[in-house]
């Protein structure tokens, strides 16, 4: 995969990462999971990506503690937490199709060694 078609993923990738945080509707998320998860396929399956990955997932890490910690201040204050949730709840899914992918590039590693 040249630079620029590499770039142009990386940041599709981003971008449906972004709006998956935040969407509620179904057959949207869908879609865009779908885009996801193709989008990082088209990547390749090696050790650049998977350093690449592990960054998403120590970043989704991150996000995922400070969106319980919304929801915690916002529970003590008596406030409504169900958004708070549902994007809490969105970062998990988002969090699941990066450790999938990164576990398929971890097989297909070891197969090629093997």
């Amino acid at each position: 995969m040249d630079e620029t078609t590499q770039f142009v993923s990386d940041l599709n990738v981003a971008r449906f990462v972004d709006r998956l945080q935040l969407e509620d509707e179904p057959t949207r998320r869908a879609v865009l999971q779908k885009l996801l998860v193709e989008e990082e396929d088209k990547l390749g399956r090696n050790a650049e990506r998977l350093s690449k990955l592990e960054r998403h997932i120590t970043e989704g890490n991150r996000r995922i503690g400070l969106q319980k910690a919304v929801i915690e201040r916002l529970r003590t204050n008596s406030c409504d937490i169900r958004l708070a949730e549902r994007t809490l709840n969105n970062l998990f899914e988002i969090q699941r199709i990066f450790e999938h992918h990164r576990q398929a590039i971890l097989d297909t590693m070891d197969r090629d060694r093997s």
